[in-house]
């Protein structure tokens, strides 16, 4: 008697399981499933456009870039000698003038850090605000001689001929955006 008593109560608890399970699913009806709705993109519409003459556009130097400079290696040793100069001697460039826009002197671009420390040092104690900057390139860091910065183009135009007396290096103006 007690395995007929034990079996009614473990179908009883199977069909108790089972209504639990699908009951639910079939009461439910369809799954309601969510989609996004897109909105299209409106066609450009189409517009008369009113031509006016051009008058004069101003010209707009642009920085060409480090490929235009032509590219100087020396050792220590190669490294150009200055000459005395008498020149007036300003401050060497701060932090705050190294970060606004202007232009700069590039006289040229070295392998070797300490002929570029070497021709800076030089540069300022002639009275010249020189620095080195170091710069990645495929073969390698490379060390660019700057002088300036400066904001007029002009003046520092004006410098080239006494930087290339003193250090026998063509210079370059570039405009300078920290």
């Amino acid at each position: 008697m007690a395995s007929q008593l034990q079996n009614r109560i473990v179908g009883s608890v199977i069909l108790i399981a089972l209504a639990v399970i699908f009951l639910p699913e079939l009461l439910d009806g369809q799954p309601q499933q969510r989609q996004e709705t897109f909105d299209a993109i409106p066609l450009q519409p189409e517009l008369e456009v009113a031509e006016m003459p051009v008058t004069q556009v101003p010209e707009v130097e642009q920085f060409n870039g480090v490929a235009a400079v032509e590219t100087v290696e020396l050792d220590a040793e190669e490294a150009p000698v200055m000459r005395k100069s008498t020149a007036a001697s300003p401050t060497a460039p701060t932090a705050g003038d190294l970060k606004q826009p202007g232009w700069v002197i590039q006289l040229g671009v070295f392998r070797n850090q300490a002929s570029v420390d070497r021709l800076v040092e030089q540069l300022r104690a002639a009275g010249y605000p020189a620095y080195r900057e170091a710069t990645q390139s495929e073969q390698g860091v490379r060390h660019k001689l700057l002088v300036g910065p400066g904001l007029v183009k002009a003046e520092l135009e004006a410098d080239l001929p006494k930087l290339k007396e003193l250090t026998d290096l063509n210079g370059r103006v570039f405009r300078y955006e920290p």
